[in-house]
């Protein structure tokens, strides 16, 4: 719900978004009172009725109206994403969602794939489907949606790793590199840490360093209960952390990126995306036969996450050489073994 502003009156009004007109303008009610909490309580009251009215809403309408209530609890990047798909809905927006039929829908997905990737379509129809529960919670299509396309990861060898962990070691992108590297964590996640959330040997994940809607940095608790995780450290990371009175890393998530790029040219090393480090803890957890719970739980996934499968959990060339040469062997002692098995 919209918070309320004072007035320069002294009296406090709350703009409740209430439609869009035929020209696509949104339109809001005003409510307005003595004091703020006044102004919010009628606005509320009007909301929730004109929320039950839902018998002749739009899909715009319906698009809106789920951003707007949704606006107080997800992050800024996400309500900016959300708007950023607005002007797709536009084909079917003006339909009412309890006349809506999946015909319909699947031509506008179908028209949707032409211009867009598999995976924005996607979610652009998950933002609707969101939208039309929230409203009309029975209502269920059946549409087809594009495959996703899977995208394959070339990771950094251990031996690159290595020579960056031998040209940083000593400062504090080195720490990044190894809470990335060996314990799954985010950039946003890495930039927000400080000495208070190491306690002996735990270090607690509980917040992140994210833009605002002004792009200004700010720290935010992480958007999925998942991304809270308590990590045993060991050394040699451990006393280098117990060095750090303050910020772990002094920077923000760009400006890291910046430093790591650096030091990715001035060690020789052929650039490679930060991010793959938590794809390299993901491949080496199921190299090393760590069920993926457990993984999960580390990484701050979703306790059987599907992007940990399908996109963190891949194979470098170096690690399908030695599994087939594993295998190879294997097969030879089996064959050997065949071939001196008593008639």
């Amino acid at each position: 719900m919209p918070t309320a502003r004072k007035l320069p009156s002294g009296s406090w009004r709350v703009l409740a978004y209430s439609h869009r007109d035929p020209s696509g303008k949104r339109i809001y009610r005003s409510f307005t009172a003595p004091t703020r909490k006044e102004a919010e309580h009628q606005a509320a009251i009007w909301n929730a009725g004109h929320h039950d009215q839902t018998s002749g809403i739009t899909v715009s309408e319906a698009i809106d109206r789920y951003i707007e209530l949704k606006r107080a609890v997800l992050s800024p990047s996400t309500i900016k994403s959300y708007l950023s798909m607005v002007d797709n809905y536009k084909p079917i927006g003006s339909m009412r969602i309890d006349t809506l039929k999946s015909s319909d829908l699947q031509v506008w997905i179908s028209d949707l794939a032409k211009t867009h990737k598999p995976k924005s379509t996607r979610n652009i129809y998950g933002l609707l489907t969101a939208a039309i529960r929230m409203f009309a919670p029975d209502t269920k299509f059946n549409v087809t949606l594009p495959q996703l396309d899977r995208k394959h990861y070339k990771l950094p060898t251990d031996a690159d790793i290595q020579r960056l962990l031998d040209h940083t070691h000593g400062t504090r992108l080195w720490i990044a590199l190894m809470l990335a590297r060996y314990y799954s964590l985010r950039r946003s996640e890495i930039c927000a840490l400080t000495s208070d959330d190491l306690d002996g040997d735990i270090l607690t994940i509980s917040k992140a360093v994210v833009l605002d809607k002004d792009k200004q940095w700010i720290v935010k608790t992480p958007k999925t209960k998942s991304s809270y995780r308590t990590l045993q450290i060991g050394d040699p990371l451990l006393t280098e952390l117990r060095r750090i009175d303050g910020a772990i890393i002094d920077c923000n998530p760009d400006a890291l990126i910046d430093r790591f790029r650096r030091a990715l040219k001035a060690a020789k090393v052929e650039p490679f995306n930060f991010h793959l480090l938590r794809h390299k803890f993901a491949s080496n957890a199921a190299l090393a036969g760590i069920p993926d719970f457990y993984t999960a739980s580390l990484g701050g996934w979703r306790p059987g996450s599907t992007a940990l499968k399908q996109i963190y959990q891949n194979v470098t060339d170096q690690d399908r050489i030695r599994i087939m040469a594993q295998l190879n062997r294997q097969m030879q002692h089996e064959m050997q073994h065949e071939k001196i098995k008593p008639q």
